[in-house]
Formats: C-alpha cells, sequence, structure tokens
C-alpha cells in the first residue's frame, strides 16, 4: 500500500535544506493560524496530572461535549486518533466491495479503501467546471456501488457541493443503499457551516457517516482528535467493538472538552479568516501567471499557467516558504498548488514571494 504525502511536513523540508524547521514560512498545512486556544492551554496547566492516570476508555466526557456542540444523542458520536482514524474504522465495519472517490481528493480515503480489499473508481472532477460536483457524478452512481466517499469542501480544490446537489445524491444513495461518508474536517471554516453540514440528516439516512476534526480550526494536530456522527446504531456498535482501547490521550480528550466551549476563540477565528481568506484570494487574483479558484475554507487551491514549467514549490523553498504541490493527487499534474490562508503579515510575504518569483523567471 503506497503512503500518501500530506502537507505540514517541514520536518523534512528543513532536513534538505540543512536549516531549522522555524525557519519555515509553512502555507502547506491548512492549520488555524490564531494558534491553540489560550483557554486550553490554561485547562492543560491546571490539570497537567492527569498524565498520570489512564484515560476513561469510553471517553463519555469527550463524546458529551461533541454532542452538545453539535445538539445530537451521544449514542451518534464515535470519537477517535484523528479523523483519519475514523474514516478507517468505518470503512472497515462496513467492508465495501466497490467505491466511488473523488478526483482529486483526500488520499487516506482510497488507503482506508484498499487496505479493506475494496475496489477504488475515481470520478475524475473537471478543470473546466472548476473541479466542481456536476451531475455526471450522480449518473455514476449505480447498484454496482456499495460506498460514496466525498470530502466538503474538497482538499485540495476548496470547492463545496451545492446544498441542491448534495439532497440529490443523498437521496439517490439511500435509494441504491450506498453508504456514504462525508469528510467535514474544515466545515468550522466556512460562512454559516451549520447550514452546510449534513450532520442534521443523520435520523433520516442510516446510510451516512459523517467526519468531523478539530485538528485544522482548533490549530491542534498534534493532539490528533477526530470523531465520527452517523444514526446507524448497529454500524457505530461494531466499530465500538472493533476499537483498540485508549487511542486517545488524556489530553487530547480534555483539548476536545474545552475547546468547543471556547465561543470567543471560535468566533474570532471565523472573522479573522473571513477577513483573511478575502485579502489572500484577492492578492492571488492580481498575479497574471496563476489561476485562483475561489476558496471556501482556509486554503486556496491554484494552478500555474504562464509556459515557465517552473517549480513553483522549489521557487518558493529558496525563499524559506512551503507551498503544497498538488502533482501527486490523482486527476491534477506539478502546476497545480494549495495554500494556507494565515496571518496578514504571512499572506504578504507570500504575495510578495510569488511577485518575485515570476518576476524572475
Amino acid at each position: 500500500m503506497k503512503i500518501a504525502k500530506h502537507g505540514g511536513n517541514i520536518y523534512e523540508v528543513a532536513q534538505k535544506l540543512g536549516i531549522q524547521p522555524t525557519e519555515i514560512l509553512d502555507f502547506s498545512a491548512n492549520i488555524n493560524p490564531l494558534g491553540v486556544p489560550a483557554s486550553f492551554r490554561k485547562a492543560l496547566i491546571e490539570n497537567i496530572s492527569m498524565i498520570e492516570n489512564y484515560p476513561d476508555p469510553n471517553y463519555e466526557q469527550l463524546i458529551d461535549g461533541m454532542s452538545k456542540y453539535h445538539q445530537i444523542s451521544p449514542s451518534c458520536i464515535t470519537v477517535g486518533n484523528g479523523a483519519t482514524e475514523i474514516i478507517f474504522s468505518i470503512i472497515s465495519a462496513l467492508k465495501p466491495k466497490n467505491a466511488l472517490i473523488l478526483a482529486p481528493t483526500f488520499a487516506e480515503y482510497e488507503r482506508a479503501l484498499m487496505k479493506a480489499n475494496c475496489e477504488v473508481h475515481s470520478y475524475r472532477l473537471k478543470e473546466e467546471l472548476d473541479f466542481t460536483v456536476d451531475e455526471g457524478f450522480l449518473k455514476a452512481l449505480d447498484d454496482s456501488i456499495d460506498m460514496v466517499i466525498l470530502c466538503n469542501p474538497n482538499n485540495p480544490t476548496g470547492q463545496m457541493i451545492d446544498s441542491e446537489m448534495m439532497e440529490l445524491i443523498l437521496d439517490k444513495c439511500r435509494e441504491l443503499r450506498i453508504n456514504l461518508i462525508i469528510d467535514e474536517a474544515f466545515n468550522e471554516f466556512l460562512d454559516c457551516p451549520e447550514e452546510r453540514s449534513m450532520i442534521s440528516h443523520i435520523e433520516s439516512y442510516k446510510n451516512l457517516y459523517i467526519i468531523r476534526s478539530l485538528t485544522k480550526f482548533f490549530a491542534l494536530p498534534g493532539l490528533r482528535i477526530g470523531y465520527g456522527i452517523s444514526g446507524n446504531q448497529d454500524v457505530l456498535q461494531k466499530i465500538a467493538s472493533g476499537k483498540e482501547p485508549w487511542t486517545i490521550n488524556s489530553f487530547a480528550a480534555l483539548a476536545g472538552e474545552i475547546v468547543v466551549e471556547d465561543h470567543e476563540y471560535i468566533d474570532n477565528s471565523k472573522n479573522w479568516i473571513n477577513r483573511e481568506r478575502e485579502f489572500l484570494f484577492k492578492g492571488l487574483q492580481n498575479i497574471s501567471q496563476i489561476k485562483v479558484y475561489k476558496p471556501e475554507a482556509n486554503y486556496i487551491f491554484l494552478r500555474v499557467v504562464d509556459d515557465s514549467h517552473i517549480s513553483l514549490q522549489d521557487k518558493l523553498l529558496e525563499k524559506r516558504i512551503l507551498i503544497r504541490s498538488c502533482g501527486n493527487y490523482e486527476n491534477l499534474d506539478g502546476t497545480y498548488y494549495r495554500v494556507a490562508i494565515k496571518d496578514r503579515d504571512a499572506n504578504e510575504k507570500l504575495l510578495q514571494a510569488l511577485r518575485e518569483v515570476f518576476y524572475e523567471n
């Protein structure tokens, strides 16, 4: 099984460049630049002694916090060591034979499906439609498919499936008895995130499984906290019975309880992301050598459209700026890149570096 490459590997890059990781301005990982909520920093210090005890194997307080956050029953939630564990757990429990995913999309879906000995089919999104999910995807759904995985907004393209199309997909999957997994890892960064989530549909669609993460929005990638939501109690019980004990450490469980109650941090983050997303998007639009796709979350997808055939990632690394090359995604090539949205100073440095790269070239 191939190993997927992800953003954020500043350690490998720093080693190759012979510098310290702190010298790299990292635009490759889509993490909230506001950093760890102060509420959790305080709670971590006050509860440092909890490291002396095993975590609650049932994570009741963590699950209770998630249930209040989404206003759903705790019985509809399973938690794990990051969203990736939840993806693998759901697929392992459902044991699909033929699955349909998007191309491009997050690489771990394919790895999890292959581990379950599932045949993976890809629906290739169209560049001329800005990589949005069109009606052709509905036509690709038939009774030979028993699982569909959608990332919404999609990674790396940042495109959302509109509500009307999602309703059509939900209904067709239920009609054909297709299990539908929707990865909403970047939902908190959206405008009106609750309205654009499919969580409200879990009771009506027992074939629906939603993936969520606290990693990105709450800037906790080192703690690994993910969870799944479904109204299918039989499958959730199967996941619970097959889980290894204590996959979430005590501090990660504590973070999950604390951060979702930090409404000041949540509001500040949303306001900040909206402002900086618009600033960086407009700045990128003013660079004629790239095509920029309108962002929905906290990252921006772009393509180099001039004829220089430069490696934009390599050129920016000379300036100690790391962006995510998307050449290893299916249905993309080395002209596509993804950049995270960071603070104003960092965003200005990226824009200036891009202008210099294309001027120098």
